[in-house]
């Protein structure tokens, strides 16, 4: 089996990607692939914990950690999140913070890369 990368710059609110890159993660998965989500911009908002569930379908928290929990490895970018005034204590459980030079190289190493920008 190969390796997902998907990268994604949209916000979690207001869009329906979110909800593809979460269907699109547990599928790969489910069916033996290795799957790494890089959040970039303001993608990096729904690395957050203990957000206010306002709308069940904006709120990924329990999600998210499926996916972890399935093997799914979640990145934010570092200085996307700290931008933003999130620190790595903010963020949900199983979740890293690493530079951009981590996404290019497991960009270069994937199998196949997908990459999600505002719509």
């Amino acid at each position: 089996m190969g390796t997902l990368m998907i990268g994604i710059l949209t916000r979690p609110y207001g869009s329906s990607n979110w909800n593809f890159v979460i269907n699109l993660a547990k599928a790969a998965i489910e069916k033996g692939h290795k799957v790494k989500i890089w959040c970039s911009g303001d993608a990096t908002y729904i690395l957050k914990k203990k957000q206010k569930e306002f709308a069940r379908k904006y709120h990924y928290e329990p999600k998210i950690k499926e996916l972890i929990e399935k093997g799914v490895e979640i990145v934010g970018c570092e200085s996307c999140h700290l931008m933003r005034g999130i620190s790595e204590e903010d963020f949900i459980e199983g979740i890293t913070s690493k530079p951009m030079t981590w996404f290019f190289e497991n960009l270069l190493k994937a199998d196949k890369v997908l990459f999600i920008g505002e719509e």
